[in-house]
């Protein structure tokens, strides 16, 4: 056995170890629609901005219709404020362009790490600029400079406006929309992956300490649940690295780890108060809009990266509960334990689940194989039983991962791709997308 075979086998029987499936059709979800009643099927591919893989618009024109040739409408993308401004809207006037005449949507993420992308110096003029608004940062632990402070008037006035105008621009052009309650409606993402970088500076912290003061009542019962002997809450200072060790709690290695994890608690629940904030402004305006939060990694999954990144960017699930949808970037198929907290997830807001699965590296295997085909199942299976629509990412997106070929790769890069390995992994994502839209077609979209 090769040992590409070998690789993809061994997540296969993992996966089926992990979870169990129904046979045949399944019917615990319903998928998303778009407006011509297709069940949503997205990718993540990046017609910019990742030269030199596609460079002009005929090969960007030549992917994007062999993506909806396979069952795929809807490209999920960075469309940033950024972007915008980098060129007075040109790369993304580009996308829509190229997306509309390849019959496809588009779902944009507005910003990165909500807001995360702005930062001190050029950036923040540009958002005086467009905006008006002096956007305020934060501190991350060690005191070095972090993103914007998520919950600041300026930062949610800068973002309300750029959706604003976002819409106004491509609500005609190729934005995704989808059937929701009986009508067809727009739908954008105010952040690709949910996260708030900082919450160590003086203003965060006061804030921090009055919810500590909602959630015990008195420092007692504080102490007693972090397994401290702090005076008062005014002496609780987040960037103390021995009570708020959060390189340690990562690794499971803090003292006092309920201190840590009240401390993402906190900054969940502020990324997400502060994005639904944001999103009543952009209502106020376009009341039809719905929003979709993106995160990283499947709720409650153990993968090391997964806890990392929960930790450090406060991404428990409650920082997406200001959203319609939430887009998930799963690390491969959900073990059982993750799959019931994705409906313990569901039953508590009512969310729509969108399933996205990486596209590896070894996914360069021949159709005639048993791997193949346990593979297209199981992905296929797990998408349409658990989430609301499915799809892809790393599509086109970093050497190690991506599926699509150019002659102007380096033959010493990592992954060590040619154009047959391509096919070959194209083809089993293709079939993957072919047995989700059998499973799913005859399926009434949900009240």
């Amino acid at each position: 056995m090769t040992r590409r075979f070998a690789t993809l086998s061994r997540i296969v029987l993992l996966a089926l170890v992990c979870v169990s499936l129904p046979a045949g059709p399944v019917a615990a979800a319903s998928p998303l629609r778009l407006a011509n009643d297709e069940p949503l099927v997205c990718i993540y591919y990046f017609p910019h901005w990742w030269e030199p893989w596609k460079s002009s618009d005929e090969a960007v024109l030549r992917d994007l219709r062999r993506l909806r040739g396979a069952g795929f409408n809807t490209l999920l993308l960075d469309h940033e404020w950024s972007q915008a401004i980098d060129g007075n809207w040109r790369w993304l006037d580009r996308s829509h362009r190229l997306a509309a005449q390849a019959g496809m949507k588009i779902l944009p993420w507005l910003s990165a790490k909500s807001w995360g992308d702005v930062s001190p110096g050029d950036r923040a003029r540009l958002a005086r600029q467009w905006f008006g608004a002096e956007i305020p940062f934060g501190l991350s632990q060690d005191g070095s400079p972090a993103a914007p402070l998520i919950y600041d008037d300026a930062v949610l006035s800068a973002g309300s406006q750029y959706t604003i105008r976002y819409l106004e621009r491509y609500s005609s052009a190729a934005l995704l929309q989808v059937r929701w309650k009986g009508a067809v409606r727009p739908v954008v993402s105010l952040s690709v992956e949910s996260a708030w970088i900082g919450g160590f500076d003086a203003r965060s912290t006061r804030l921090f300490r009055e919810w500590l003061v909602l959630k015990y009542g008195d420092i007692g019962k504080l102490n007693a649940h972090w397994g401290t002997a702090l005076k008062s809450f005014e002496g609780i200072e987040p960037r103390d690295v021995k009570l708020f060790d959060y390189s340690g709690h990562v690794a499971g290695q803090a003292r006092h780890p309920a201190a840590v994890e009240d401390h993402v608690a906190f900054r969940a629940e502020t990324t997400s108060k502060s994005l639904a904030r944001m999103a009543a402004l952009v209502r106020a305006r376009r009341p039809d809009v719905l929003f979709l939060a993106e995160v990283p990694y499947q709720y409650d999954a153990e993968h090391p990266h997964a806890r990392g990144y929960r930790i450090a960017y406060g991404a428990n699930p409650e920082s997406c509960d200001y959203a319609e949808i939430v887009l998930f970037r799963c690390t491969g198929p959900l073990a059982a334990s993750e799959a019931q907290s994705l409906e313990r997830h569901r039953r508590r807001t009512g969310q729509r689940f969108v399933l996205t699965y990486r596209t590896y590296s070894d996914w360069d295997v021949d159709p005639g194989t048993v791997a193949f085909q346990q593979s297209v199942k199981l992905y296929a299976d797990q998408a349409a039983s658990l989430g609301d629509g499915f799809g892809f990412y790393s599509f086109n997106e970093m050497v190690d991962t991506h599926l699509t070929y150019s002659p102007a790769m380096s033959a010493q890069q990592p992954s060590g791709w040619s154009p047959e390995r391509a096919e070959r992994a194209i083809g089993l994502a293709d079939a993957m997308v072919r047995r989700y839209l059998q499973q799913v077609a005859a399926r009434p979209d949900r009240p």
